[in-house]
């Protein structure tokens, strides 16, 4: 069976099965079972997440005594490992343990396992983006469901990984198609944490700011641009500027200034790339921090004009096109935001720099974006 489980009618005789074993109370012929299928479904399906909630209808009973199979099994794995029955290695026969324990036990017994799941999150500390070949957010549902939170560094990483499904050129890659799964969206919408990733100085000083001035900046950070938004629609820009009427409009472009001159520099924390990414991650501008500098850079442009904005702008642009990072800009997303907010200015010399722009700027998605601008699109 492929990686990605093609067939999906496999689930539907997979379930059958658990509930013909579950049904005779065969619980350790139903554990093999399940790890049968975890296996050979591909990492990417694993046991499937139908059948873990029919897993998890199972009596409380026969859930804790499955969990404690697993748990057992994952202990003494290297005991009880034939390759002929399950056709991986230790290692990944270890995680799919891991995972269908802490799955059906969830809500009953938090504390099982609980070590060797924040030792598998913990990996994910300093990884740009979730790699992982296993629904490895599971894990954090699971800590999540046991009143523990995983650490903020574990949620940047899932959190740029869910921006991936949205990031141009990364379309086809494996850590799109993790960004794209549902589970792991549905994850990052009750994932508690700081509205901003840190280790990026612009995002550290707007998160120590925001804390400093409250509700209304920790909303003005939240508002950030849509993944797929080129420009900001009517509603966007309606609520935006109640935001910075809210936190005060020259305190907003105070803020602005400051964390836009910070964009400029790279990560204080660095990160682990990927033989696959065509960039140096540390280089580069957080995929999920960029949508709020996105929006930053809309709103910057919905306050009156001041003597920095437009030069703020600019610099915002000449950054994010910046290939200090690799073979790609810093940011393309962001470059165009900021040539979108000159567009928006009004400032006569606004379209003057859009013009200058216009004449050293080599990419050709910011070239079109700058030419839309001009011409007033």
């Amino acid at each position: 069976m492929s990686r990605w489980l093609g067939n999906r009618q496999v689930l539907v005789e997979q379930a059958d099965r658990y509930r013909d074993l579950a049904g005779r109370g065969d619980l350790r012929e139903l554990s093999r079972a399940v790890m049968r299928a975890a296996c050979a479904n591909g990492s990417m399906t694993g046991v499937g997440v139908e059948n873990m909630e029919l897993l998890r209808a199972l009596p409380d009973d026969d859930r804790l005594e499955l969990a404690g199979i697993w748990a057992r099994w994952y202990a003494h794995v290297d005991d009880d490992w034939t390759a002929e029955e399950f056709r991986r290695d230790l290692e990944y026969l270890r995680t799919e343990l891991l995972m269908v324990a802490s799955g059906v036990a969830r809500g009953l017994d938090g504390d099982l396992l609980a070590a060797e799941r924040h030792a598998e999150l913990s990996r994910l500390r300093d990884e740009y983006f979730v790699w992982s070949t296993h629904r490895i957010w599971e894990l954090a549902d699971a800590e999540l469901a046991a009143g523990r939170t995983p650490d903020a560094a574990v949620l940047a990483a899932f959190r740029r990984t869910g921006a991936a499904a949205n990031t141009p050129g990364l379309g086809r890659t494996h850590v799109s198609a993790n960004g794209s799964e549902p589970g792991l969206r549905k994850l990052l919408a009750g994932f508690p944490g700081p509205v901003l990733n840190s280790g990026e100085p612009w995002a550290d000083q707007a998160l120590e700011e925001a804390a400093s001035g409250g509700e209304p900046w920790l909303r003005l950070l939240a508002h950030a641009a849509p993944a797929t938004a080129g420009t900001p629609s009517v509603k966007w820009r309606r609520t935006g500027c109640g935001l910075l009427d809210a936190v005060g409009p020259e305190e907003a472009r105070s803020a602005l200034l400051r964390w836009f001159e910070l964009a400029a520099l790279n990560r204080t924390v660095p990160l682990r790339g990927h033989p696959h990414l065509p960039f140096d991650v540390n280089a580069c501008f957080d995929v999920y921090n960029s949508h709020t500098l996105r929006g930053l850079a809309w709103m910057l442009s919905f306050l009156p004009p001041g003597p920095d904005t437009v030069h703020a702008l600019v610099g915002l642009v000449e950054t994010s096109l910046d290939h200090r990072s690799g073979e790609v800009p810093r940011s393309l997303h962001v470059a165009e935001a900021g040539i979108v907010a000159l567009s928006l200015t009004d400032d006569r010399t606004a379209r003057s720099e859009l013009e200058t722009l216009s004449k050293w700027v080599t990419h050709k998605g910011a070239l079109l974006r700058i030419g839309k601008a001009l011409a007033g699109r």
